[in-house]
């Protein structure tokens, strides 16, 4: 009888969802170039660190300058590291032990770094899936001065300060530039082709 009390309080205990862990505080660690020459992309890396969701969703990047480096020291200089996992895994919604969730949940965990450096935000465990397929985007392909390289051929003052995205269009990765609605281009995740229309929708959750 003990026995099978005892197994019957382990199984209630694995049945508990994982739950969300507070998150830390704000580190430098993995911030390259702090904190006036940041490059936002391999800065991934450490965002990553902070989180256990491990499917990148996308990248926003503000006041990217045109040697694709964020000042985080003064200015609008920021960026945005969404974050989620496959349906049903990760930290979740509370249910009662032995209850099935109501619906599939992905979570999404967002990192932002800022003048602070990287500062994770909140898990949200309740945060829903994309759709029926949450295909993951790959590691970057290009680097945020590669995409400023890629504006100049357009004529694109060097002295702006430029809205960057990398995040999944309909046609695959795809980087997103803009500065003040002014300038505006998608290019493919390789750098290599332009997107127009409908490939180019998406955005970064």
């Amino acid at each position: 009888f003990l026995l099978c009390l005892a197994l019957s309080v382990w199984a209630k205990e694995r049945s508990r969802p994982e739950k969300a862990e507070p998150p830390g505080p704000p580190t430098v660690e993995g911030v390259t170039g702090f904190p006036h020459s940041v490059d936002p992309v391999t800065t991934l890396q450490g965002a990553r660190a902070l989180t256990k969701r491990n499917l990148l969703r996308g990248i926003v990047m503000e006041g990217v300058r045109s040697d694709g480096t964020l000042d985080l020291s003064e200015g609008p200089g920021r960026a945005r590291y969404s974050f989620q996992r496959p349906p049903g895994h990760g930290p979740q919604p509370h249910r009662e032990p032995g209850t099935l969730p109501k619906r599939a949940s992905c979570g999404k965990q967002n990192v932002q770094l800022r003048k602070e450096g990287l500062v994770a935000e909140p898990d949200l465990s309740d945060y829903p899936c994309a759709g029926l397929a949450l295909e993951p985007l790959p590691e970057p392909q290009c680097s945020a001065k590669e995409i400023w390289r890629l504006a100049r051929k357009r004529k694109v003052p060097k002295d702006g300060l430029a809205h960057l995205e990398y995040y999944r269009a309909k046609a695959g990765p795809a980087w997103r530039f803009e500065i003040s609605g002014t300038h505006r281009f998608t290019i493919y995740g390789d750098c290599k082709r332009e997107l127009h229309g409908a490939e180019a929708q998406g955005s970064v959750p």
